[in-house]
């Protein structure tokens, strides 16, 4: 977190507050490093950053001739925060790109941009993203959502305290007046913020985890400690031990809370309780005097910079050894180059850029003083840094977009079918020698065009919104949209890649192609515990939409795992089975396609084929001893499948409905592979790649062929 300590220390300045900031950081890595579990540290970061920043905003406030002017204190904040963030991510990148390819997903482009404009923590509750232990799959900017939350804290403390040098300009009011109306206010904030953190009870959400409004008491509450601790007169005898008994509890979160979940509800008022402890003490008492030592300062001022460091590259490092979670041994060597890179980073970067003079007044001239000092020789080296940070914040802008055109590139990319043959091997097509393509480090960055042209629901959306029209602005029509024909495509996430062969089939045969998709969703009716209320309520209108249109085909999948996560075998829930009966009663023939594997290992484990073939790749543990990654990943075919498709007698009693059992399409007698005919078959631990579902057309055809055919009632 960010390093609040001034340029020049002034005569209020707490050394042994820096040095509780830097024994915060320390339980951080080590906890994250080491332990995988939250160490209480974040949370004590945020209380210290409501306790500096707004306090000082406030003070300023209080002052006679306060600029009302907010860019000031907006550019303070960016030159303290962004030139190291900036520095960070940059080398972030490229190190992902040579160890961890993999992890380069739109997700992760989504997520540099969030970071960069401090909204990640809202990205990642958008993108569903858990707070993970360190792993070979976590990202290695998940850590800076707390950044974000405090940027946006930030903000919200300039606006909240420039109104309050308003009304000491206007109004004549004294620093007094300020602290009088401003403490109540905090007050009330830092309550509704702690009550709505902890309506959950003592384990939250993964969004409440993230959420600004849930993290706000913690920020104001430090704000509150900063306006009224110099009003309290803690008696000697007490200040003492303090730090010492706040500095235990502090040290024992991470042991007697089990999960991040547990903050920032009820559970976080113990660090911060610690954290409280040792700012009442007042620096006083051998334990303050301890954290006020050089050492400890030392750690104080990196804090920003290591908290930076630390996490992407104990993840990517993780990644590249090809381990499931960081050895001691590469942890150790992730905290000795973190705490170097931060010790750098501080004396190069951080400290270099940040803003040396004291903010000014209405009676300053800031910017003649800005342009007398580009005439020595530190001045100017301070703007052409400026200038190299301003650039690598335009480059980290432009990569999300660069990086997801690449990928469609790679989508799009027609590859010869003699070696690539794909899903055409197991049908007898001729198999040859050749890498396989895409390339399973970044496959899992291609989707299938529905959700990439807005033509698929995705999950926030409201249960009556049905895609009908593209990012564009033209109709979610694939295949020959000028053909009589239709074929519809329906469920969720796993009849999404369909779209690719009958979008390639439609052109070839004549008939458009209409998807009514939404994420999490397979289509359903009547009592369904298998997807939520809003898939239900979803599905329900969809079917009504299809009877209504009454396509020539309806395509769908027709089974899923019995067990949570895809462990197998599968089965056809009753749900799917009332969607059948209402095509076959409006007279739409349907196709059932026996949905993919999901790949999890002998243990029940989600595990992707793609990672895993990496990971055996490059030597690391993850599948079996064998050195080929093929055979090292595969899966049995008993584990996915049962031995008949489930769906295949459900649909024989109707008159107009197909079973497809693809699970000879997905795997052999014996075993599901991760590659067939030279294409990866999955593109994440349960969706099938572009690549390998448009390599199915051909086994896919007969069966449409058919189903036109039929006669209709």
């Amino acid at each position: 977190m960010t390093s609040s300590s001034p340029v020049a220390r002034s005569s209020t300045y707490r050394p042994d507050l820096d040095g509780l900031r830097g024994v915060a950081i320390a339980l951080v890595v080590i906890y994250h490093v080491f332990v995988g579990r939250v160490s209480g540290g974040v949370d004590i970061f945020l209380l210290l950053s409501g306790y500096f920043f707004l306090g000082s905003q406030l003070r300023y406030a209080g002052r006679r001739h306060a600029s009302l002017n907010p860019w000031w204190p907006i550019w303070r904040t960016l030159r303290r925060l962004v030139p190291a963030l900036a520095v960070v991510m940059f080398a972030t990148l490229p190190l992902l790109y040579l160890f961890a390819p993999q992890m380069l997903t739109r997700e992760l482009g989504g997520q540099v941009t969030a970071a960069l404009l401090y909204h990640l923590n809202w990205e990642l509750i958008g993108q569903e993203a858990d707070y993970a232990a360190a792993s070979a799959d976590t990202s290695p900017l998940q850590h800076l959502w707390s950044m974000s939350v405090q940027g946006q804290f930030y903000l919200g403390a300039i606006v909240f305290a420039l109104a309050f040098a308003w009304l000491v300009k206007r109004r004549s009011w004294t620093a007094e007046d300020v602290r009088t109306v401003a403490g109540p206010l905090l007050a009330v904030a830092t309550l509704a913020s702690f009550l709505w953190a902890a309506r959950h009870g003592w384990i939250g959400t993964q969004g409440s985890y993230y959420s600004t409004f849930a993290r706000s008491w913690e920020l104001t509450l430090g704000a509150l400690l900063a306006l009224y601790l110099p009003l309290l007169k803690v008696p000697e005898r007490i200040a003492g031990p303090l730090p010492g008994i706040g500095l235990v509890i502090v040290a024992l979160t991470g042991l007697l809370i089990p999960t991040s979940l547990a903050f920032p509800g009820p559970a976080a008022l113990l660090p911060l309780g610690g954290a409280v402890l040792v700012i009442l003490g007042g620096g006083r008492g051998r334990v303050a005097r301890m954290l006020a030592s050089r050492p400890a300062i030392w750690l104080g001022d990196i804090a920003y910079s290591l908290y930076l460091w630390h996490w992407p590259l104990l993840i990517i490092g993780t990644a590249a050894v090809g381990a499931t979670s960081p050895p001691w041994w590469l942890g150790t060597a992730v905290v000795a180059v973190s705490l170097l890179l931060a010790d750098l980073t501080h004396r190069l970067v951080e400290a270099p850029l940040r803003q040396r003079t004291r903010r000014p007044t209405r009676e300053d001239r800031p910017l003649a003083a800005a342009r007398a000092s580009l005439r020595r020789p530190a001045g100017a080296l301070r703007a052409g840094g400026g200038l190299l940070v301003a650039g690598l914040a335009a480059a980290l802008l432009a990569f999300p977009p660069a990086w997801s055109d690449y990928l469609d590139q790679l989508g799009e990319r027609d590859m010869d079918p003699r070696l690539y043959p794909g899903a055409r091997v197991l049908a007898g097509a001729p198999a040859f020698d050749a890498p396989p393509s895409p390339d399973p480090a970044v496959i899992a960055g291609i989707y299938p065009q529905p959700g990439h042209d807005s033509c698929m629901v995705f999950t926030p959306e409201a249960p009556d919104h049905y895609a009908t029209t593209d990012r564009w602005g033209g109709p979610c029509i694939y295949g020959d949209p000028d053909a009589q024909r239709t074929v519809v495509i329906a469920g969720g996430s796993h009849a999404e890649p369909w779209t690719e062969p009958l979008d390639a089939l439609g052109r070839q045969h004549g008939f458009q192609v209409i998807p009514f998709l939404r994420q999490e969703c397979p289509i359903v009716l009547g009592d369904a515990p298998e997807v939520s209320r809003a898939c239900a309520e979803w599905s329900a209108g969809a079917v009504r939409l299809m009877v209504s249109m009454a396509p020539d085909v309806v395509v769908s999948t027709s089974t899923r795992p019995v067990g949570p996560g895809g462990v197998g075998p599968d089965v056809a829930p009753a749900g799917y089975r009332h969607f059948w009966e209402a095509l076959d009663d409006a007279g739409i023939p349907f196709i059932g396609l026996r949905d993919n594997p999901w790949t999890t290992t002998p243990a029940g484990e989600v595990d992707d084929p793609n990672y895993c073939m990496l990971r055996v790749r490059d030597g690391g543990a993850g599948c079996t001893s064998s050195t080929d990654p093929v055979s090292a990943c595969s899966l049995p075919r008993t584990a996915v499948y049962a031995e008949e498709d489930p769906a295949a007698a459900v649909l024989a009693d109707h008159r107009l409905a197909q079973a497809v059992d693809t699970a000879d399409w997905f795997c052999t007698a014996d075993a599901c592979p991760p590659v067939i005919g030279n294409i990866p078959v999955m593109r994440d631990q349960n969706h099938i790649s572009n690549a390998y579902a448009l390599s199915a057309a051909d086994l896919l055809w007969p069966h449409l062929e058919r189903a036109f055919n039929l006669p209709r009632p």
